[in-house]
């Protein structure tokens, strides 16, 4: 197939190739957040559910009914907003565990009794038995959540560049 025929068969159905794409994008992300737990507690909950929503949001952005898309698109536009509620409460996670961190850094630093210093334990992002200074390395990751406010973004984007069916009957696409 060459590159030309390739194109005139990609670009009508683009949208709707981009909104599969965003609903992979929402499962696989799904995904992860199960594997990693991040279903369990507080605030955690908002952004495994935030993520199953945006699948079935993805998947509802297919549809042709009106009420259907408009809905759909309010939901999408709100669901970009958890991402940033998310990218907001992993940043602040952060800066906890940093402040937790430095200051079991300054309990070890602390001499006992016996004029030694006390040993080192463990902190989120600090490695046990390591000698010397040891530097604060965080696990959670700040931009993730904004992973699904741009999926959620690509999705409206896709919806819009769609087109209403009777735009898209209109034009050739199906």
């Amino acid at each position: 197939m060459t590159l030309t025929r390739l194109s005139r068969t990609v670009q009508p159905r683009f949208p709707d190739l981009v909104l599969g794409a965003c609903a992979l994008g929402f499962g696989f992300l799904a995904i992860e957040l199960y594997l990693e737990q991040h279903y369990r507690q507080g605030s955690q909950i908002i952004g495994f559910s935030a993520t199953l929503v945006g699948l079935v949001l993805s998947l509802l952005a297919f549809s042709n009914a009106a009420r259907v898309r408009t809905v759909v698109l309010a939901l999408l536009g709100l669901l970009a907003l958890t991402g940033l509620y998310g990218l907001k409460e992993h940043r602040e996670t952060r800066t906890e565990d940093a402040a937790k961190f430095a200051q079991q850094q300054a309990q070890t630093a602390a001499p006992t009794t016996a004029g030694t210093t006390a040993p080192g334990s463990t902190t989120p992002g600090s490695t046990p038995g390591a000698s010397g200074p040891r530097v604060f390395r965080s696990n959670i990751p700040v931009l993730s959540p904004l992973s699904l406010s741009g999926l959620a973004a690509l999705t409206m984007i896709s919806m819009l560049a769609r087109g209403k069916p009777e735009e898209r009957r209109g034009s050739g696409h199906s």
